[in-house]
């Protein structure tokens, strides 16, 4: 999945406004988080897919389309 596939995604179905998501990792803006994510991946150096910050979209995308977040 590519970053604006991601994108397409997280526009189309917006997450809840906070998300409990693991016991490390609380978002407490999620519209903040993926705008920075989004911002990140794009100014990373190197292939997106090596950018920490698609791995936490693309985590959170898996978690909340496997129903672990509501």
């Amino acid at each position: 999945m590519t970053p604006q596939q991601l994108r397409e995604y997280f526009d189309s179905n917006p997450p809840p406004f906070e998300i409990d998501w693991k016991p490390h990792a609380k978002i407490i803006n999620s519209k903040r988080f993926l705008d920075n994510a989004f911002l990140c991946i794009s100014i990373f150096k190197g292939p997106y897919e090596k950018c920490p910050d698609y791995w936490h979209l693309l985590e959170l995308y898996n978690d909340i389309t496997q129903g672990k977040i509501k």
